[in-house]
């Protein structure tokens, strides 16, 4: 008997979850990036000491904006840095403020390659976009696997950025897939992979 396959879904799913967030108006997609925005700031970023280095990501199409976040983080003395993709289907870290981002690959907005790179052990906080996410902190991307390359390789806290919508009580998931530990909406921060959440914040408190 052939068995289901999961992930056979996924196509669909992401096809249903970006129409539904292709049409959030503008001016609301603004206002709940910044609720979200205020809910991580205080949640995640308040505790974490001077310097320590947050990895955002620019918002591609409906995505939900990381920049008020930014500048949350700045206005903290945190460091923050964007992502470029590089071969090995991972992220590389750089540096930069949102301005200094320019569109690259696959038309995503880039720091430079010049720009100061940082290790992904450096990393204190990375936030993850997502076309979905569930309670267990399993999210769908775009299929790439780019983030899930990565966050394999880092110890940083994981957090969803996302709509309360795109919020799910379960995805199909493979097992290359990673979860973050964390989902921030602009209504709450959602519990995600609890485990790691306790594990991070003693971490945090280990680099005061």
């Amino acid at each position: 008997m052939a068995t289901h396959d999961p992930s056979s879904e996924k196509p669909t799913l992401r096809r249903l979850a970006r129409a539904r967030r292709d049409a959030v108006p503008a001016a609301e997609r603004a206002a709940a990036a910044a609720a979200a925005a205020a809910l991580i700031d205080a949640r995640v970023l308040a505790p974490l000491p001077l310097g320590a280095t947050v990895a955002l990501y620019a918002a591609m199409r409906s995505e939900l904006s990381s920049e008020a976040l930014a500048a949350a983080a700045i206005a903290r003395g945190l460091v923050i840095a964007y992502p470029r993709a590089v071969a090995d289907h991972t992220l590389q870290f750089h540096r930069a403020a949102p301005a200094d981002l320019a569109p690259g690959r696959f038309g995503i907005p880039e720091p430079a390659l010049d720009a100061p790179a940082i290790a992904l052990d450096e990393l204190a906080v990375i936030v993850v976009p997502g076309l979905l996410f569930d309670r267990g902190g399993y999210r769908l991307g775009w299929g790439g696997g780019w983030y899930d390359g990565t966050l394999a390789r880092t110890s940083a806290l994981r957090v969803g950025l996302a709509f309360e919508h795109q919020l799910v009580d379960e995805l199909p998931r493979a097992a290359h897939d990673q979860p973050v530990d964390l989902v921030a909406t602009e209504i709450a921060v959602h519990p995600g992979a609890r485990g790691r959440v306790d594990r991070a914040a003693d971490g945090a408190k280990d680099r005061r």
